[in-house]
Formats: structure tokens, sequence, C-alpha cells
């Protein structure tokens, strides 16, 4: 009896060892879409090219970033701490076609993008 204790405790201890792991491990992923003007967008859905001029402006007076697929999905744009210059590069990029690589995260709800590293892609959606 005391034997079946022991592999159940430490069966228990490996499942949760291995959930703790998987949860823990971040995936770099990259994806193309347009750099939003997270205040815009979502007060008044603007964004594409006849939004350019205002998007730069915003992001570049300190609106929130995101990130529009061609698929609809938008992540939110956040900066990794450990390395902020793509994040700040990003933010030159408003409405422009741009490839964002880094780690997604989801917390409450909000689906981000830790930008470590952005090109531009040109192109349209």
């Amino acid at each position: 009896m005391m034997a079946k204790k022991h592999m159940l405790g430490g069966l228990i201890v490996a499942c949760f060892s291995f959930l703790a792991l998987s949860a823990s491990a971040q995936k770099t992923v990259t994806v193309k879409g347009e750099v939003l003007d997270m205040s815009c967008y979502m007060a008044k859905g603007a964004h594409g090219p006849g939004h350019a001029s205002c998007a730069k402006m915003c992001l570049k007076g300190g609106a929130p970033a995101g990130l529009l697929t061609s698929d609809g999905k938008v992540y939110l744009l956040v900066e990794n701490h450990d390395k902020s210059a793509p994040y700040e590069e990003v933010r030159k990029y408003g409405a422009d076609q741009v490839e964002v690589t880094g780690t997604v995260e989801n917390r409450g709800g909000v689906q981000a993008l830790v930008v470590d590293n952005v090109k531009a892609s040109g192109g349209s959606m």
C-alpha cells in the first residue's frame, strides 16, 4: 500500500512538473500585419492607408501599438523589457505592413505579442 502511495505521489508530481514546463515554454512566432494605433482602432475602427498620418502621429505621441493580421486577428504589441529597441522601431510603422517576431502572451483575455524583432514587409492586406 505504501509503494502505491509513493508511486501515485510521484506521478502527480511528474504531471504538475510537465504542466509547469509547458506553461512557461514560450514559442517564438512571426506575425505579418498592419501596425495599428490601438486608440483610434478601438474607438473608431480606424486603420489602413487613409489613417496612416494619424496612426503615425498617435503612436509617436504614446498611443498603444497593435498588429492587425489579414485574417482579422489583433495583437497588442508590447515591449520586451530586455530588448526595447524593436518595440520602439515598430511604433514608427503606423498603418504600414510589417513582420513582427516575438512571443504571444494571453492574459485576462488580452492577446499580446512581445516584440523581439520587426521588419517592413510592404504589400497590402
